[in-house]
């Protein structure tokens, strides 16, 4: 098969909603959040969610959104957010009150730390990994819509993602709870917060009778998507 037609392959429908359902926990835009999770949003190249990835996380050409992508599979907030829990697991229950007494309030360091104090134990060993991958699926469909990644790569990033996601937490539940603690952090000590309106979102998610993430048992096989047996390495794309 020739390069050119890699790239115009399309993904199976099927995985492709559950891909949707998997990123859907993006889209925290009050009234239109729920819609959208419903109906799928083929054409990511309107205004409105265009606008909405590249605003939050600066991926308006290939460069970007490629740089953003690798980000997003090799460090992303969870690597800070580890970084700070290690810090903390490793003092006494004394020394830890002491340390987070000692923080300053409106700086975004404290703000972050006091979010994983918070979470830390009530999260799996992944943390909130979950952020950073549906970001990742979110960005990747949006870069293979508006030809800044090739589709045949994306696709097989985005299966891989996935596999990783399902690996990481045991349920639709700890998925979206790991999400909502991600976004926590990453918007701690900022001025824009849309943890409220996340946590609709993810109510709804879990509750409405047309939610995608109903369609799907957690562990849905994607043995049969995967371009290749190694089905855990690491997704990357060629400049």
């Amino acid at each position: 098969m020739t390069k050119e037609a890699e790239d115009e392959k399309e993904i199976d429908p099927k995985v492709s909603r559950y891909l949707h359902a998997l990123s859907s926990v993006c889209l925290p835009q009050k009234q239109l959040s729920y819609y959208l999770a419903i109906h799928d949003y083929h054409r990511l190249r309107d205004t409105f969610l265009r606008l909405r990835i590249d605003n939050r996380w600066d991926t308006g050409d290939t460069a970007k959104t490629k740089e953003r992508l690798t980000w997003f599979l090799e460090h992303g907030r969870r690597a800070e957010f580890d970084q700070h829990r290690y810090v903390l697991s490793a003092l006494s229950a004394a020394k830890r009150s002491n340390y987070i007494a000692s923080f300053k309030k409106g700086d975004m360091e404290s703000a972050r730390q006091l979010i994983v104090y918070s979470y830390m134990n009530r999260l799996p060993h992944d943390g909130i990994a979950a952020f950073d991958y549906a970001w990742f699926l979110i960005i990747c469909k949006a870069g293979a819509q508006q030809s800044y990644l090739p589709k045949a790569d994306a696709v097989e990033s985005m299966l891989k993602v996935a596999k990783r996601i399902q690996l990481a937490y045991s349920s639709w539940e700890e998925y979206l709870f790991a999400y909502a603690c991600g976004n926590l952090y990453d918007e701690a000590g900022g001025a824009k917060n849309t943890s409220k309106a996340t946590e609709v979102h993810i109510l709804k998610l879990l509750t409405g009778k047309y939610s995608p993430i109903r369609e799907f048992d957690w562990k849905f096989d994607l043995t049969s998507y995967m371009p290749s047996p190694q089905v855990a390495s690491t997704p990357s794309f060629s400049s």
